[in-house]
């Protein structure tokens, strides 16, 4: 671990990629707020559900079928389509149904169809900043490594972990700023993919012969989140982020549709 340096340039893009990715959906929160004075109660559930749904209750099912020592992990762990296809499911089911509770529940008066795309920017909003904590969080181990304090920071880690540290520390200690600016580009699709599929399962939330917008949320969740594996067959970062951006602009124009036939109250 101790041989492991970042340039000066890498901690540079992590932490100017970590401060837009924290402020990008701050300032779309604003320019909301101040256009429609819609409540603050959406955006709030919105963050928290991505919390619980996302990160609390997906983390089970995703460390037994990816990192456990079980057949079934080593079976799709070992193979990129499947371990994609596996985190696309993932995400979509519990980011979807997490979506559709909210609705149905905490948010159940709320039938402005403006609370849909407050909701979308909570959620989607909330990852963003999650994100670009963890890139600021990978620029102070950049710093650390930089001053010799490697066995700090692997203390206790066993050798799966301190494999897994190792690797992806080493991709991140040659970053460019241009990498890390196009780190930050991919945030601004993905916002709006979650406002779009937060539009789509608030219709269906809200009417029964909306409720197919639900399922295909989770297939189009599913769908965006398997583009990781475009990274893990070699295709260009670019190109990456041309195929996410063309897929947030179909399913937005798809979900505008939907959200101008929505009750305004």
């Amino acid at each position: 671990m101790d041989n492991i340096h970042f340039t000066d340039e890498a901690i540079a893009g992590l932490v100017t990629e970590s401060v837009l990715m924290m402020i990008i959906p701050i300032v779309l929160l604003i320019v909301w707020k101040v256009k429609t004075h819609e409540k603050i109660l959406p955006v709030t559930v919105g963050a928290a559900t991505w919390l619980l749904f996302a990160i609390i209750l997906k983390l089970a099912p995703a460390y037994f079928l990816l990192q456990h020592d079980n057949p079934v992990a080593k079976a799709i762990s070992g193979n990129i389509w499947y371990s994609a296809i596996l985190a696309g499911v993932l995400a979509g089911v519990f980011e979807e149904t997490g979506r559709f509770i909210a609705f149905k529940t905490v948010l159940k008066k709320y039938e402005d169809r403006r609370s849909s795309v407050s909701y979308g920017i909570g959620h989607g909003g909330f990852e963003s900043i999650y994100i670009g904590f963890q890139m600021f969080s990978m620029a102070a181990l950049g710093m650390m490594l930089n001053m010799g304090m490697g066995e700090q920071i692997t203390a206790g880690a066993d050798e799966a972990t301190l494999s897994a540290m190792t690797a992806q520390l080493t991709q991140m200690s040659t970053l460019t700023v241009p990498e890390c600016l196009l780190g930050v580009f991919e945030r601004i699709p993905a916002i709006a993919s979650h406002i779009a599929f937060s539009v789509l399962v608030f219709a269906a939330a809200r009417s029964r012969k909306h409720l197919y917008l639900y399922p295909l949320a989770i297939i189009l969740h599913a769908l965006l989140d398997f583009s990781i594996v475009f990274n893990q067959i070699g295709l260009p970062a670019w190109a990456i982020e041309l195929i996410i951006t063309g897929f947030a602009l179909t399913v937005g124009y798809f979900a505008s549709r939907i959200y101008r036939k929505l009750n305004v109250r």
